[in-house]
């Protein structure tokens, strides 16, 4: 099979994620940054009642001149009161809008102050609705509150909240099992000899998993051989990603192996850095080699893999959303796809180290912030023009949005 474009990779991963995860139930603060499984109505209109914004008076909006003050009402009351004409009642915030009123006027702006405590001057009539939250202006009961495949975020969480919703169902995370490959590798914790290195993909995967609330299990150090990948991959995850051993080099198994036991999904990709990575389906499971090379790998689990996980997870919001950011320091590119580290500020976007550096380095990924994908076409990015970037802390939307430059 023929490397991808990446636009081709990003449709077959799309067309692919069928996967459906389990429906679990869980206590309202358990289920932080997990996917809703169904869809949730609201059951009480927001407000649920006609409500004071602020402390003050409140009447009938045609009312004007002297009026007596009937009671003074805090949030919580119970009382049903009904003004008639001429009366006003002091309120509180959050108390609830008596019968009969239908403006609001705050204390500091009564006519000639308030000194007198049976009565108020109002000089002209008030404005309808005025500082008065009004029942269902947010949402009305039987309206739709939270889609499914929603994330439930701090803010979806008080909006369950809002409705007296302390259990909610929503998917089961996956299971993702990290493992590194490669004989020269030895972990962080074990001395290396100049020949090796540490192993240093790992920590990367998991922890850029971590940061977007997916958790993984890390199974050590793949050594390169046949048997010991197959059985690996033979393990119970719904997804497995591997580091090294995509590329076609006389000791890499693994494209030797899902050639002939998976569906190969993306053999690899027309992208600079990143083409060594192979994506397939194995059963029910899906297999994710990513580059050996530590960048390569940081930059195609961001802006590939990661919007792949989401759909698996259930997201209704899976699509990278970019951002317009002007260029701020003008450089210059190869007639090819490129994905390229920058930094993102108040000054605009510019490429990291001036875009010199290689894909088997660590340091550019630590000074950076964001990811411009520059197409075959883009060839020079000049001091002013909008592109757009793909921030580190990535944004989603359920609609599809054209990243690439």
């Amino acid at each position: 099979m023929e490397s991808l474009s990446l636009q081709e990779a990003l449709e077959v991963l799309e067309n692919n994620a069928s996967f459906k995860p389990n429906v679990e139930i869980l206590p309202l603060l358990e289920a932080q940054n997990r996917f809703l499984a169904s869809t949730q109505i609201c059951q009480k209109s927001l407000p649920s009642f006609n409500s004071a914004a602020m402390d003050g008076f409140a009447f009938n909006h045609t009312n004007k001149g002297e009026l007596k003050i009937k009671e003074t009402l805090f949030a919580g009351d119970k009382k049903e009161i009904i003004l008639q004409n001429g009366e006003c009642v002091k309120i509180m915030t959050g108390a609830k809008i008596p019968k009969g009123a239908d403006s609001l006027t705050p204390f500091e702006e009564i006519e000639g102050g308030f000194s007198n405590k049976d009565s108020i001057f109002v000089k002209e009539e008030g404005k309808i609705w005025n500082n008065i939250r009004q029942e269902g202006e947010e949402i009305t009961k039987g309206e739709t509150l939270l889609k499914e495949g929603e994330e439930l975020d701090e803010n979806a969480l008080m909006l369950l909240a809002t409705q007296g919703i302390s259990y909610v169902d929503v998917y089961e995370k996956l299971k993702i099992g990290v493992f590194a490959s490669g004989d020269e590798l030895k972990e962080p914790w074990e001395t290396s000899s100049p020949h090796q290195i540490h192993n240093s993909n790992a920590t990367m995967i998991i922890s850029t998993l971590k940061s977007f609330h997916f958790s993984a299990h890390y199974g050590g150090i793949l050594k390169d051989n046949k048997e010991t990948i197959a059985k690996v991959l033979q393990s119970p995850y719904d997804i497995i990603i591997t580091s090294g051993g995509a590329s076609k080099g006389e000791a890499d198994f693994m494209r030797e192996i899902l050639q002939n036991n998976a569906t190969l999904l993306i053999p690899s990709l027309k992208i600079r850095p990143g083409k060594p990575i192979m994506v397939a389906k194995m059963q029910n499971k899906f297999i994710i080699a990513l580059p050996g090379n530590p960048l390569a790998g940081a930059v195609l689990l961001r802006f590939l893999i990661l919007p792949f996980l989401r759909k698996l997870s259930g997201a209704r919001a899976h699509f990278l959303q970019s951002i317009p950011i002007k260029i701020c320091e003008e450089f210059s590119l190869k007639n090819r796809m490129d994905a390229m580290l920058g930094i993102a500020n108040h000054e605009g976007f510019k490429l990291t180290q001036k875009g010199k550096y290689g894909s088997s380095c660590t340091l550019p990924l630590h000074l950076s912030n964001a990811l411009g994908i520059f197409s075959e076409n883009f060839t020079l990015g000049k001091a002013g023009e909008e592109i757009q970037a793909l921030p580190f802390k990535l944004i989603w939307g359920d609609k599809k949005c054209n990243f690439i430059n």
